[in-house]
């Protein structure tokens, strides 16, 4: 179970950890710290792929999570002044534009997603163990997408996910197949899928899936 929320900080907090632990052996090739440092380039490239502002070609996409990632552990920590990085950086440039390459077309998509038209209110779900809302997406009166929003704060339940779909991906964002139709789950708790296309029929089976989907995918916090 894990809480709807980014884990960057978790990850850039291990990171500088490694740096520390490691700063009088700066010039040695660590292959812990390189698979850290990987995941953290990887989850600050999955949020920028994520925001509207970004520039979602593949190389600048991931040279834009290389430099963001940089500075945010130069804020974090002194200790990493006295680190050459470059090695590390240029062998995650190496090996993870192909992730990339994905989270580009992602981002690219996400973004068509949001600039679309609500083509109808909003749904409340509220019999849900977490109450939230779905809406169609799309532009002149055509269903392209569908999109729910947990309301409240919740945990995710991907173990739960894992029993009853076919579920893609190691990290944020997970891909979700039911059939001909994939749900995309973002780490703050979105859930979207992209019906440009489809037929009718597949777009309701869409809608009743994304329902049951989101109920078994919210959980709420529990207190204390």
């Amino acid at each position: 179970m894990m809480q709807a929320i980014c884990d960057r900080e978790f990850i850039l907090q291990r990171v500088v950890h490694l740096l520390t632990s490691s700063a009088d052996d700066s010039n040695t090739s660590n292959l812990i710290l390189q698979l850290t440092l990987t995941e953290l380039v990887k989850q600050v490239m999955r949020e920028l792929a994520q925001a509207e502002e970004s520039d979602l070609r593949q190389d600048n996409l991931l040279q834009q999570a290389i430099q963001a990632t940089t500075q945010l552990i130069e804020e974090q920590s002194e200790t990493a002044l006295q680190w050459d990085l470059s090695p590390y950086f240029e062998r995650i440039y190496r090996s993870q534009r192909w992730v990339a390459k994905e989270m580009s077309e992602l981002g690219i998509r996400l973004q068509q997603a949001r600039h679309g038209e609500v083509l109808r209110s909003p749904q409340v779900i509220s019999h849900a163990p977490v109450p939230f809302r779905m809406a169609e997406l799309g532009i002149r009166g055509a269903v392209e997408g569908l999109i729910a929003q947990p309301l409240m704060p919740c945990q995710l339940n991907m173990e739960r996910l894992r029993q009853d779909y076919r579920v893609h991906g190691l990290n944020f964002p997970w891909e979700v197949g039911v059939d001909e139709i994939t749900f995309i789950v973002e780490a703050d708790g979105n859930i979207l899928t992209f019906l440009e296309g489809f037929p009718g029929s597949v777009i309701e089976q869409a809608r009743s899936e994304l329902v049951q989907l989101a109920s078994r995918l919210y959980v709420p916090i529990a207190d204390g």
